[in-house]
């Protein structure tokens, strides 16, 4: 498995010049100058000058005073303003981030040209330009604020409506899957199946580039520009560091031992751990003025333990077992026995301990950025990384490892003219992960071991290798007319993905006389396939116009459209049929599903100034925004070896007694592939609904901000979202629940997807910040929710199935990380000992200067419980038969829910599956909130006044404050309602850190 060759990449790079689009990573400055009377100035001389690398854009001003300054790149700026009669002007202060509009005023005093007034301002701190939601972490709150080994994207939560799951992010309640990362403007997804920052299985910390070389992190949800394709959620871009007209550098290393840590408070000891995470950056002039480089290296090693919690087969369970037939001794042995007490003739009891993990990484990237030409500018970044972990779990013999590699790179191209300004991007992502569960590696070896679940107990293994890899060309052209700041362009983006996959077979037992008499209720054999290579295609074209409809409004209209292919297998080995139990030819291979050629996204915002002081803004608008369908939701599960070889076979208990022993413990995928060839009405894989147009959202807001004196900005709004077709997964063809016969004779069960899955959330939403001044930077966030969906997931990927595929809207409830209420704070304060002493020695600010606290405060209610029951059909709830379903004094026995209240649904006697669906609604009951505080106290010394050192202590979770969280909802285990995890124990990490 390798990249494609340098020959594509150079194609790539020959055809970057034709083809358009955009991605924001460039400012737009829109200014007005201004007479004493607050007149405009026609044709006045406006310069922008990056202060770090001194480059320089020039324009006038139009007949209304007005002047447009496009495409200009992150930094910061001193802006000059020259006109006939009157004083020349130069701001300075101005620093600008990717994406943003800023609005400033520039007043001018009669005099001559030659007199100059210098003003140094900030830029303001409320937006009057655009509707868009958008967060900028600055480099301050990215390197300053506790993060648990240095990962930048815990960092997202400090912006309302916003939820970290996993190696992905929710935004305003809308699928997970649908957002985007870019680093620089391009691609940079870590999993090419579906968008994430982290590679598949979330095993790597450091996420999508180096911390070390971050400039600032730009999150944009809501109203954004039609600019910013291919998602229905939001944007999430990195921008990374250049060098500047001076050299500069850093070096750091972060250390995390056991010694200094709570102990975790499921354990009796503390497990062993040492942890350490280096590295540092260089960046400077090869030519000043004209050539810069930055090259950063972050890298960690890790060994040490983690905490595990598994119910697993007493003692008693299995000598009784044993006794009664003897082929489940091998599996059995590989589960350790209980250590901690259980009931007398129950089947399992609780493992609570620890198991050796280990992790690595060497994660680099470097910059080059190149002022052709005083209009002309070319960058280029390349990232690579390759992070390793292995994880333990209580079955020691199915530890997981996985390896990753990662390659990215990104070109850009600023041209500027008088009147035009034009940003070409050409942007590569590679990333490839082995994953491998040992168990399967016992399997393999001997076909005795086989997976059990459905007992209270259970062991899956699996060998999976996934490699991807996207390229893109893209590019926007900037022109103002009047009032008009008008962007128009395109995007051609190839998405590729591999996959090389095979798993040990699964047995459900839904009794233990079934377990006896070897009889499984149902039966999952994956079979695998080998590896394939599929890609899409995405074409998509935007429009966006900034209106100045007068001083004090602007209205955004953009409109944009995107067309996404259907997959495609380079050896043609996708199979979908037009009606699932067809029995006719199957779709063409490059035409499984009917192309959506209905992807258009209007949007319309309006920025309104309501004061003379211009410290209130009333912002709004509403939208569509479309999203491709990741390659994880449908693509995938259509790939097979050939058109009658499964990727998977489930089966059930009637299809057990009616084949006999090949469906049997113990069962071995060679025989059921061959068993199944050549038998298409036994091919379960997945189907895919041929009507599957692509998912998109309806977004709306309405808010207020307003500045108040301090360098404190208030906001406060309503934000509503809308998901539709969203996927769903139903699992067709299951056995009648009584009978045990499926409705369609010949076939077995399967997956069907659809894009039947739709989403709500509306939602009051705070916030206020202080920019950092008189050393303290403070910001507060405060969102109150409400949303649902069919689905716990809500997404794109591969949500749960309903529990009653005839009545999805008995599924109708809150996704499974829903937030009610959720507060977040963040503060970084530089102690004011030097200031009120007033020195000014070096060795008087080696004393009292440089002592730094920071840390962030979250408050959170619970997120949904759904109780299930285990059994042959997944996602089964159990009953609620009354009364108080929660306990009041769970902080002392561990157990939340009351197993008193909930019962099993019966299972079938001849279906081996309930008689009936749980009349528990999906996710109607709440677990306990939780507060957490993260703090750090810093002191910095000074060598010299270029060269400093810091040293810091990161508590993470200050308090040690015990924050249960996992309860185990499954209401045939013995620990059901119990809770089995804690959101961990006070971490300290010591972070040493030079900049010179």
């Amino acid at each position: 498995m390798r990249p494609p060759g340098l020959l594509r990449i150079s194609l790539a790079l020959a055809l970057l010049p034709a083809a358009c689009w955009g991605q924001v990573v460039t400012a737009t400055l829109y200014g007005t100058v201004l007479d004493p009377n607050g007149g405009g100035i026609p044709n006045a001389r406006v310069t922008a000058t990056n202060v770090d690398r001194g480059t320089a854009i020039v324009r006038e001003t139009d007949g209304s005073g007005q002047v447009t300054l496009t495409s200009l790149p992150v930094g910061n700026y001193v802006i000059s303003v020259e006109a006939p009669g009157f004083k020349s002007l130069r701001q300075s202060g101005i620093a600008l981030s990717a994406g943003e509009d800023l609005r400033v005023d520039f007043k001018l005093e009669l005099g001559q040209v030659a007199e100059r007034i210098e003003v140094t301002a900030e830029a303001p701190l409320i937006n009057t330009a655009n509707a868009e939601q958008r967060t900028t972490l600055e480099t301050l709150r990215v390197r300053e604020l506790p993060t648990f080994r240095r990962d930048w994207t815990n960092l997202l939560n400090l912006s309302t409506g916003v939820q970290v799951t996993g190696g992905a992010v929710r935004l305003n309640g809308l699928a997970p899957a649908s957002f985007r990362l870019t680093v620089d403007g391009t691609d940079a997804t870590q999993d090419n199946e579906l968008p994430s920052f982290a590679m598949s299985g979330n095993f790597n910390f450091i996420k999508g580039v180096a911390t070390e070389a971050i400039a600032e992190v730009n999150l944009a949800k809501g109203i954004a520009s039609a600019e910013i394709a291919n998602t229905m959620s939001g944007n999430v871009n990195i921008i990374t560091r250049s060098g500047t007209n001076a050299f500069h550098g850093s070096l750091f290393w972060l250390n995390n031992t056991e010694n200094f840590n709570a102990r975790l408070q499921f354990l009796r000891n503390k497990p062993n751990l040492v942890y350490n995470q280096y590295g540092g950056s260089f960046g400077g002039p090869f030519v000043k003025n004209r050539l810069f480089f930055f090259g950063a290296y972050e890298g960690y090693r890790q060994r040490g333990f983690q905490a595990l919690n598994e119910q697993v087969p007493t003692r008693e369970f299995r000598e009784m077992v044993s006794a009664r037939t003897s082929i489940y001794d091998k599996t059995l042995s590989v589960f350790p026995l209980p250590n901690q007490p259980y009931a007398v003739g129950v089947r399992t009891g609780a493992w609570i301990g620890s198991g050796t993990e280990q992790g690595k990484d060497d994660h680099a990237v470097v910059r080059v950025d190149y002022n052709v030409t005083g209009s002309n500018i070319l960058s280029a970044r390349y990232t690579r990384a390759r992070p390793f972990r292995l994880m333990p779990r209580v079955v020691t013999a199915n530890n997981r490892t996985w390896e990753g590699k990662v390659e990215q790179g990104t070109l850009n191209f600023t041209h500027a003219r008088p009147a035009w300004t034009f940003e070409t991007r050409f942007g590569y992502n590679y990333n490839h992960v082995p994953r491998i569960d040992n168990f399967f590696g016992l399997y393999d070896g001997d076909r005795q071991y086989n997976g059990i679940t459905g007992l209270g107990f259970g062991v899956d293994a699996e060998r999976l290798e996934r490699e991807g890899y996207t390229w893109s060309i893209e590019q926007t052209v900037s022109r103002t007319i009047g009032r008009h700041a008008l962007k128009f362009g395109g995007i051609y983006m190839e998405p590729h993905v591999r996959r090389d996959n095979e798993e040990a077979p699964r047995l459900t037992y839904s009794t233990v006389q079934d377990l006896y008499d070897n009889i499984p209720n149902a039966g999952r054999v994956t079979v695998g396939v080998s590896l394939y290579d599929m890609k899409t295609v995405t074409l998509g074209f935007f429009v966006q116009d900034d209106f100045r409809a007068s001083q004090r409004l602007v209205v955004n209209m953009g409109i944009r459209y995107d067309y996404f292919s259907p997959p495609r297998e380079r050896d043609n080995r996708l199979f979908n049929r037009e009606q699932p139990f067809g029995t006719g030819p199957y779709r063409p291979g490059d035409d499984v599903w009917n192309r959506d050629l209905n992807n258009f996204s209007p949007r319309l915002g309006f920025a309104w100034t309501l004061t003379n002081s211009g410290r209130t803004v009333l912002r709004g608008g509403a939208g569509m925004f479309h999203s491709p369908i990741p390659m994880y939701a449908g693509g995938v599960d259509l790939v097979r070896n050939a058109i009658d070889e499964p990727f998977r076979v489930n089966y059930n208990r009637a299809e057990v007694l009616a084949v006999g022993n090949v469906f049997r413990w113990p069962v071995s995928n060679d025989a059921v592939r061959a068993f199944v060839k050549g038998r298409p009405t036994l091919i379960g894989d997945t189907a895919v609904n041929t009507n599957n147009p692509y998912p998109f959202s309806y977004q709306w807001h309405l808010g207020v901000q307003h500045e108040l004196p301090g360098a404190v900005v208030l906001e406060t709004g309503y934000v509503g979202t809308r998901g539709v077709n969203m996927q769903m997964v139903r699992f067709w063809n299951q056995v009648d629940r009584i009978t045990g016969i499926r409705p369609y004779a010949g076939f077995t069960e399967f997956r069907y997807r659809d894009a039947g899955e739709s989403s709500a959330f509306h939602s009051w939403q705070n916030s206020v910040r202080k920019r950092f001044s008189m050393g303290l930077a403070l910001g507060a966030n405060y969102t109150y929710a409400s949303a649902y969906s069919y689905t716990g997931e809500a997404d794109l990927a591969l949500p749960n199935s309903v529990q009653d595929i005839y009545n999805v809207r008995a599924d109708k409830g809150p996704p499974n990380d829903f937030v009610r209420h959720s507060f977040v704070s963040d503060f970084v304060y530089e102690l004011p000992f030097a200031r009120a002493a007033g020195v000014s020695s070096i060795g008087m600010r080696n004393l009292l200067a440089g002592w730094q606290i920071a840390g962030i405060f979250t408050a959170r209610s619970g997120s949904p419980i759904n109780v299930l029951q285990e059994s042959a059909f997944e996602g089964s709830r159990a009953d609620y038969i009354g009364g108080e379903p929660k306990l009041e004094d769970y902080r002392r026995t561990l157990r939340y829910l009351d197993r008193s209240r909930f019962a099993l649904v019966p299972i079938g006697q001849t279906s081996g599956v309930p008689v009936r669906p749980g009349n528990v609604g999906r996710n109607a009951l709440f677990n306990i909130g939780w507060w957490n505080l993260d703090a750090s106290l810093a002191k910095r010394f000074f060598v010299t006044e270029r060269v400093n050192a810091k040293l810091e202590a990161q508590m993470l979770n200050a308090f040690n404050h015990t924050n249960l969280s996992g309860i185990e909802a499954r209401a045939s285990r013995a620990n059901f309602g119990q809770f089995t995890s804690t959101r961990g124990a006070r971490v300290v990490q010591f972070n040493l850190r030079l900049d010179f």
